[in-house]
Order: C-alpha cells, then structure tokens, then sequence
C-alpha cells in the first residue's frame, strides 16, 4: 500500500489532472453527479466498486476535488483542494447532472514506493526478512518522497509517449530535481522491534554498499 495517495500529488501540482489525464488509471466516469455542499451523489456511480475512498481525487465538471470520506457506494465527501488535511471541507459549487470522473496514478506511485523500500533495506519479495514496511515511523516524510517521486515518473512517461512536449519535459525535470535532493536530506526512522519507538534513522543520501 502506498504511503502517499492522489490527493498528495494535487497538492504538489494542482495541474496534474489536467495536463496528463492519458497517463492515469481511469476508475469512473458518469454524467449524473450531485453536489450539494460538500457532498457529492451519483445513481449510477459506484464508488466502492471504483476502489474511490479517501485520498482520492475526483474531477467533477472538470474541477479537481479531493476525497474526504466514502459515505457509501453511491456518496462521497468531497472538498475543493485544502491546506492542510485537517482543515474542513471547502465546498465547490452545488449542481446537478454532472460530470464525475475518477482518475489515478496508484500505478505510478506504487513503483516508487517499492523503490523507496529498497532504499531503506526492505525488501517486499522477501517473506523471511526481519524488517518490513510496517517498520517506518516517518510516514508523512515517506508520502512527500513517494508524491515527488510519482511525480517525476508520470511526467517523464507522459513525456514519452507525446514526444518533444516542452511542459511535459520541464515538469519531469523539476520533479527528478526535487525528488534527489528531498531523498538526500532525508532522514528515516524505523521501528526495528515493534514497541512504537524509534530504534535506528536511516540516511537515503547515503549510499550503502554491501559485498554479496
């Protein structure tokens, strides 16, 4: 499971659904969306089914929303983009028969993560090793790194596929830029036994060589 979620790479780039919808997983797609409020229904979306919970992003007529709560199959809790995760809903503009759209780019963002694991000297194909994900405390840390990393992948694979696209570039060379000096200064910590307390900080700037 991912550390980080689309509504982390919105907040990163508030332009990501917009520039590259052809590089994300579509989930659903429907014309009969209501807003009152900050709470969105659709008769003929399902939103469990679409795997759309919180952390998701909806585009609804084109505006992007993050995903506060799955009320249930037919209701979301959505919110203009906020601040901070904590800060209330920020309610969009009410309607009816509206286009609803779920995009994301898990796909992406699950390659970094299990780079990141690497890095730290997890590996998830190994059932028999003494240390897994469940081991890191620096959670929030690990969804910036994952956020800038899925970043930097979607828009250098977007890049690729249109061609000589001079946004597209920039967009995947800044995203590469951030990413390796975000991974440089970071310091992760680990849990090693279990007991919720900090037992050993990982430096992803350095490098460790190990003789096989």
């Amino acid at each position: 499971m991912s550390f980080s979620t689309d509504r982390d790479l919105l907040a990163v780039e508030p332009a990501i659904f917009e520039d590259v919808p052809f590089a994300a997983q579509r989930r659903l797609n429907v014309a009969d969306g209501v807003v009152s409020g900050i709470t969105l229904t659709s008769a003929g979306g399902d939103f469990a089914a679409a795997q759309v919970d919180v952390g998701a992003v909806v585009l609804i007529a084109g505006t992007a929303h993050e995903v506060l709560a799955r009320v249930d199959a037919n209701t979301l809790t959505v919110s203009l983009p906020r601040a901070h995760k904590t800060d209330p809903g920020i309610p969009g503009g009410d309607g009816v028969s509206l286009e609803v759209v779920v995009q994301t780019f898990a796909p992406q963002a699950e390659l970094i993560h299990d780079g990141l694991l690497r890095l730290l000297g997890i590996d998830p194909d190994d059932p028999d090793s003494s240390l897994d994900e469940s081991a890191i405390i620096s959670l929030s840390l690990m969804a910036r790194l994952e956020a800038l990393g899925t970043l930097e992948t979607v828009y250098s694979g977007a890049a690729s596929i249109v061609g000589d696209n001079d946004t597209l570039l920039m967009k995947a060379g800044e995203y590469r830029r951030r990413f390796r000096q975000a991974c440089a200064g970071a310091h992760v910590s680990l849990d090693t036994d279990g007991d919720g307390v900090t037992d050993e900080r990982l430096s992803l700037g350095t490098i460790r060589f190990q003789r096989s």
